[in-house]
């Protein structure tokens, strides 16, 4: 029933959907369309980059959850289909790479949370079935992946969430690491820099989630960063108010991004963090239409939100994120 609340809340939110900001060029940074996504419109897929490539799939079109995956080529600007994932069809499943091997696991088929876990061989396009999920089976959990290791964090299993589970590729073996110190939610976001994995966002107990950290992969340990509210009496956050959910979320040139989601209303905005200085600031809004449960990635250093919906309305468009050019409408 919880899943239903959730899209009782993006419905009201569509409601109040926001359009492009009027004062968006008076930000930095540039959104160029690419090519469309493939496949059927949807939101909430999974994902992972090999070797300078980004692979798309599963999500929820409206009516049906889908299994199909699909590859981004950059360089050609053009998606090729790929096999399709084994398992059921699902929505708010989690994808990341490790060791030149993509993995998607959990998720929600429509009447179950899932814990089925699979490994994509991009050399031959197969997948293969690895040792389930350790943890209790969820949809809207955050994954990435450090030192060839993968870690599935926080979701929605019934309840909010914040543990944490290391996945080793080379003993297929799952172990329970720390847990987040506070701040239990699904449909959070995440991004790597360097050897840290950044968490954000999210909605649980029916409030957005503010509490921001960062995760280490050499000491498998949580710290706790400024909030992403304005809740200080410092000026640095007097401006926040991009806590939410469901958003996009990529890191590139050092930096961490998130943009679109439902926030008091589906949302435009785009704000980059800086690891250096524990800081966001504001970007140009993203140029296709607010939305929720788009999909992020990076590829050679360069950032791109596809996918997503408005309530009932599935997109199949992409734009990359040029963070410093001057905006260009035209493009």
């Amino acid at each position: 029933m919880r899943y239903l609340k959730g899209y009782s809340l993006l419905l009201v939110a569509s409601l109040m959907a926001c359009s492009k900001s009027s004062t968006t060029t008076d930000k930095i940074g540039n959104w160029i369309k690419r090519s469309e996504f493939e496949g059927v419109g949807r939101s909430a897929a999974a994902s992972f980059v090999i070797d300078n490539k980004a692979y798309v799939g599963t999500g929820y079109d409206g009516e049906n959850r889908l299994q199909d995956f699909w590859v981004y080529d950059v360089d050609l600007n053009q998606w090729t289909q790929k096999a399709a994932l084994p398992g059921v069809g699902r929505s708010g499943a989690v994808g990341m790479a490790m060791a030149g091997k993509g993995y998607v696991g959990t998720g929600y088929d429509g009447l179950n949370k899932l814990s089925d876990f699979y490994q994509y061989d991009p050399a031959s396009n197969t997948w293969a079935r690895k040792a389930d999920f350790a943890g209790t089976a969820r949809y809207g959990a955050v994954s990435f992946a450090l030192n060839d290791k993968g870690y599935i964090a926080t979701g929605y299993d019934g309840n909010w969430l914040k543990d944490n589970w290391r996945y080793d590729p080379a003993s297929n073996a799952w172990t329970q690491v720390q847990s987040l110190t506070s701040g239990k939610r699904q449909d959070g976001n995440a991004f790597v820099i360097g050897n840290k994995a950044y968490v954000c966002m999210g909605t649980a107990n029916g409030t957005y989630v503010s509490d921001f950290y960062a995760f280490d992969g050499g000491t498998e340990t949580w710290t706790a960063l400024r909030a992403i509210d304005n809740v200080s009496d410092q000026s640095y956050d007097d401006n926040y108010n991009f806590k939410g959910s469901g958003a996009a979320a990529f890191a590139m040139r050092g930096l961490g991004y998130i943009a679109t989601g439902t926030k008091t209303g589906l949302s435009t905005a785009v704000w980059e963090y800086n690891p250096g200085t524990d800081l966001w600031v504001q970007k140009t809004d993203f140029e296709g239409a607010a939305r929720n449960g788009a999909t992020g990635f990076t590829v050679k250093d360069r950032g791109f939100v596809v996918l997503g919906t408005s309530s009932s309305q599935p997109f199949d468009n992409m734009f990359e994120f040029d963070p410093t050019a001057p905006y260009n409408q035209y493009d």
